[in-house]
């Protein structure tokens, strides 16, 4: 008798472990295939999952000279209002965000392997005070007034959507990017212009980059200004002597100009006129010389103009980090 109760009760237990056994199988399932999607949707992708989404940047304020802590989100937030315009479109604000995190990553991983000790333990320098790499809340709340809470909340829906995606190449390791506001209508090398080689920043066309309002501009000096500024540059400048040679890359970039006798980097004419880039010509206008510009920027990687005109016309962030950066697709 004692048996057969004892039988009936282990009959009883199992019967009620069955269903709990059976979902257990089903959770497990639903992970895996939860764990596929997600696998294949990284495959299918340009960029990937950062292991260090949940952790954070230390600044390195130039202004108060303190360090900074802020978290990955807030970081990416702050950097995206910096780096582009609010009322772009969503996707090239997701694509803008992907290349600032995967530069600002890149910047981190080097200070924890080989770090600066001007940079006190820091990953980077930025001027917190006067928004140079990072809009503070406070600025943000200047800057965009009663439009702020609109923006804010775009520019965090934008950065959530992709939050923790980083470019890598095929070992693993972060790529090196680059953006600027308005191309010529093509990109640069970043040898041409950064001095060393990139398989990810290569030329490429921008050819939405024509219709900026800011593509063409012109700066206009007067030939004592030009002289003085030159002559202080360089003591072997001539004021007799006028243009001479100018070197270019393919996409336009001056890379040396010959004036007054001595040759200068197209960068360096930038820098010293406060041109808007290095895509320039110079012609004389009676006592003045008149820079005509192209562009706005380096040159280098993914123009932010383009960038929207690209998401304007239907193409989603991934595709425009493709363009811009030279990252082949799944299987190529």
């Amino acid at each position: 008798m004692r048996k057969k109760i004892l039988f009936c009760i282990f009959g009883f237990v199992l019967m009620a472990f069955l269903p709990l056994a059976g979902l257990g199988a089903e959770l497990r399932n639903d992970v895996e295939e939860q764990s596929a999607t997600t696998a294949q949707s990284t495959d299918e992708s340009s960029t990937e999952s950062s292991d260090e989404q949940e952790d954070s940047f230390i600044i390195l304020d130039t202004g108060s000279g303190e360090t900074v802590t802020l978290s990955d989100r807030e970081f990416c937030i702050g950097a995206l209002a910096y780096e582009m315009p609010p009322y772009y479109h969503e996707e090239a604000l997701k694509a803008q965000c992907v290349a600032c995190y995967t530069h600002f990553c890149r910047l981190r991983e080097k200070q924890r392997s080989d770090p600066d000790p001007e940079l006190k333990g820091a990953y980077f320098r930025a001027n917190l005070k006067n928004g140079r790499e990072y809009l503070n809340d406070e600025l943000l709340r200047e800057k965009w007034g009663d439009k702020y809470d609109e923006y804010r909340k775009k520019l965090g829906s934008a950065v959530d959507s992709v939050f923790g995606e980083v470019m890598r190449d095929g070992d693993g390791a972060l790529i090196d990017t680059a953006y600027f506001a308005i191309s010529s209508g093509v990109t640069e090398n970043a040898e041409d212009v950064f001095g060393f080689e990139s398989p990810y920043l290569k030329a490429v066309p921008s050819p939405w980059d024509l219709t900026a309002s800011g593509y063409c501009t012109e700066k206009t000096v007067s030939r004592g200004d030009l002289d003085g500024i030159l002559k202080k540059e360089n003591a072997g400048y001539s004021s007799e002597k006028g243009i001479g040679e100018v070197r270019r890359t393919d996409s336009g970039t001056v890379l040396s100009i010959e004036i007054g006798g001595i040759e200068y980097g197209g960068a360096r004419i930038r820098e010293l006129f406060g041109l808007r880039s290095a895509v320039f010509d110079v012609t004389r206008d009676g006592e003045s010389v008149v820079f005509t510009v192209k562009g706005y920027g380096h040159g280098v990687g993914m123009s932010q103009y383009g960038a929207n005109a690209m998401a304007q016309q239907g193409s989603d962030y991934k595709e425009i980090l493709r363009h811009y950066y030279k990252i082949p697709a799944a299987g190529e």
